[in-house]
Order: C-alpha cells, then structure tokens, then sequence
C-alpha cells in the first residue's frame, strides 16, 4: 500500500493530466470535500474524483475495481486476502457518479498533472470508458483491522 504524504488523492482521466494545477488552485478544491468520496470537473470538461478524509496507506485492487484505504491493521500483510473475504458481505453505500473516457491515475492532490511520473508517484486504475458509481463501504475484520474501499460500480 502507498502513502501519500496526508493529503487528497484524486483519480483523473490520463488525458485531462495537464488540466490538474495542483497547489495553483484546484488543490483547494479538492479539501473542500469533507466526504469519503466527491467529483469535481475540471476546465477541459473531465471529471476527477476526490478521495477525502485522513491520510492513509492506499492501494487498487483491479480485479475487483476497489480503491482500498487503510485506516488501522496489525500490518500491512495479507490485506487483498482480508479484503477479498470482505467484499461479498460489504455494507455499501452508494457515491457519486464518475464519468471516463478510460485510464484513471491516482496522485497526491498537491501535485500538477504534468509532475504526475516525474515528481510524485501514482497508479493507474485501468478503466473502460464509461460512467461508474463509486460506492464505499467498511470492511472490518476485527477489532484491530479497519479499511475504507471504495469500488467503481459500471453504470449503463
């Protein structure tokens, strides 16, 4: 799992990369979201999604389509076990709305779009094309695990 130094991280279309300013303005925008998760659209039309709260160690699961965030655990062994046992019995609830035209990187919402590879580490979150409802859940094994998934949902 990646940390991302304690602020936003938001997942925007690789193509609208050199829309995102970063600390120029539209990292402003991202704190504004006090939610689990929020879209905000960029001057080109793109839409990127914010993944607010604290600060914690994130991952992508893409055989499941799950943004997983760590809120607490033991250690950071076995998390796509514990997540993947977790997932079927996942209490959901449902999230914005998310339009793509394909590939999502996830960055550090400080940084610009054109330091993404260079600058900041990121990951790719390789989606088709399309509308996807991100819906969040809890997924706690016990007492002493807690992570925050986030799945993009196909809408049709």
């Amino acid at each position: 799992m990646a940390g991302y130094g304690g602020r936003p991280l938001i997942v925007v279309p690789r193509t609208a990369l050199p829309h995102w300013s970063g600390t120029e303005g539209d990292y402003d925008r991202a704190c504004e979201v006090m939610d689990f998760v929020g879209v905000l659209e960029l001057p080109d039309g793109a839409e990127e999604l914010v993944l607010g709260g604290e600060p914690l160690s994130t991952a992508y699961l893409p055989e499941h389509r799950v943004v997983v965030r760590r809120h607490y655990a033991e250690s950071g062994e076995g998390v796509a076990d514990i997540i993947r046992t977790g997932l079927p019995t996942a209490e959901w609830e449902e999230g914005p709305v998310l339009s793509t035209t394909g590939e999502l990187v996830m960055f550090d919402a400080a940084y610009f779009g054109t330091e993404v590879g260079t600058l900041t580490d990121s990951t790719t979150l390789d989606l088709a094309a399309g509308r996807y409802r991100v819906d969040s859940a809890a997924i706690e094994p016990n007492n002493l695990t807690s992570f925050r998934v986030h799945r993009f949902a196909e809408l049709n």
